[in-house]
């Protein structure tokens, strides 16, 4: 088994540290996640991202999906276009709308998609391995908590900033 060595900034924090952890953990797994669609599918994470909102959720707006995906907008349209260009989703104009445009994966994209979660899940699977059943129901629990707290602060911090009438 090859040597597991962590970051250095991993233990400059101290413990517990989770915060730091937590975002240099996120960037460990974007930067392999990267580097794997490039090399295997020609893809980037974005794109990725785009693409497999659009096969599980369904066709929407870029809009929508920088929203609800927590992506900056000029990321998504960069994405989106490349998907375009690649024939992996289509963008046609909403029915009855001159500047909506609707992103939905073709079937080549649809085909891409399962390709890649299977081989995400399975990723995913390894890497949690060493985990029992209880840490990752506890481990997940406690990043939904966390992810509520931003949102909550997220919208108290929009609520105070909104001008008064």
């Amino acid at each position: 088994m090859p040597e597991t060595r962590l970051p250095a900034i991993w233990h400059m924090f101290g413990d517990p540290g989770l915060s730091p952890r937590l975002l240099v953990l996120a960037k460990m797994i974007e930067r392999e996640t990267s580097r794997k669609l490039q090399a295997e599918f020609g893809i980037s994470v974005a794109q990725w991202r785009v693409l497999a909102f659009v096969c599980i959720s369904g066709p929407a707006t870029a809009s929508f999906i920088g929203d609800a995906a927590e992506a900056d907008p000029a990321e998504v349209s960069r994405a989106v276009r490349a998907l375009v260009d690649s024939g992996l989703v289509s963008r046609e104009f909403e029915p009855g709308s001159r500047k909506a445009m609707i992103i939905a994966p073709t079937q080549s994209g649809q085909e891409l998609f399962r390709e890649i979660r299977r081989r995400r899940q399975a990723y995913f699977s390894r890497i949690i391995r060493s985990l029992s059943p209880t840490q990752v129901v506890d481990v997940s629990r406690a990043l939904t908590k966390i992810a509520e707290e931003v949102v909550t602060e997220r919208a108290e911090r929009r609520g105070r900033s909104q001008p008064r009438r």
